[in-house]
């Protein structure tokens, strides 16, 4: 068994494959607060994980099983949801942006690192928490990090919210919480009881009401990073 804080959570787990060990490595922790939950993944877990990705290994079926059912405690026990993103830090304030796999956010991101240098902290580039705590939205990185394997065990206040899609010039506007609701709803996990579904839309409908929200057309240049920047922190290069 070991012990990880994941997004302010301590948390005991029991599983038997090495893989996950390995990806949740800089996750583990040794301090005194104390374990408020335990994961144990099972044979059960795998296969039901199993039924949704049948080409996967049982190694990487029991990770998702343990991302899952961290998500679903968060939900329900701490104010929080999974966002399919990629948040980046600059400044202590987190700027995550969303779109459908292979639209291009992680290469936003990345210019926006070779834009601003150390500025630009990479908090997760796929599978950043969201967690409401002392009446602001922090989000948080998590072992689950995509291809890249991007992240950083810290969290940040949530400055901005941008979905991105492609074209062939750069365009920036906000837009509204209604706007930007199915995107975000589209991009979360969904639980099953309806208890829990209630707080993901109470939690995504606050969410959405506290932090700037835009829209971002763009093509791959640095150009288009200085201009999300620019516009969503308010400060100049």
């Amino acid at each position: 068994m070991r012990r990880y804080k994941i997004a302010d959570v301590v948390f005991d787990a029991s599983f038997k494959y090495k893989y996950t060990a390995e990806v949740c490595k800089n996750y583990e922790y040794n301090g005194d607060e104390k374990s408020i939950a335990f994961f144990e993944i099972t044979d059960c877990d795998i296969a039901k994980e199993k039924v949704n990705a049948p080409d996967f290994h049982d190694a990487h079926l029991e990770n998702l099983a343990l991302f899952r059912k961290l998500c679903s405690f968060i939900l329900t026990n701490a104010q929080g949801i999974i966002f399919h993103s990629s948040a980046v830090m600059v400044n202590n304030n987190a700027y995550l942006f969303t779109a459908p796999s292979g639209t291009g956010k992680s290469t936003h991101t990345r210019l926006w690192r070779e834009l601003l240098g150390d500025k630009a902290v990479m908090i997760n580039d796929d599978k950043p928490i969201i967690r409401f705590v002392d009446g602001d939205f922090y989000v948080y990185g998590t072992p689950w990090n995509g291809k890249h394997r991007l992240d950083t065990n810290c969290r940040a206040k949530v400055k901005a919210i941008c979905k991105i899609s492609q074209a062939k010039e750069n365009v920036i506007t906000p837009i509204t919480p209604a706007q930007m609701l199915p995107v975000i709803f589209n991009q979360t996990l969904y639980p099953n009881g309806l208890n829990d579904m209630d707080k993901l839309l109470s939690y995504i409908d606050k969410l959405l009401k506290s932090v700037d929200l835009y829209s971002l057309g763009c093509n791959i240049s640095k150009e288009a990073a200085m201009l999300s920047y620019q516009t969503m922190s308010g400060e100049q290069l």
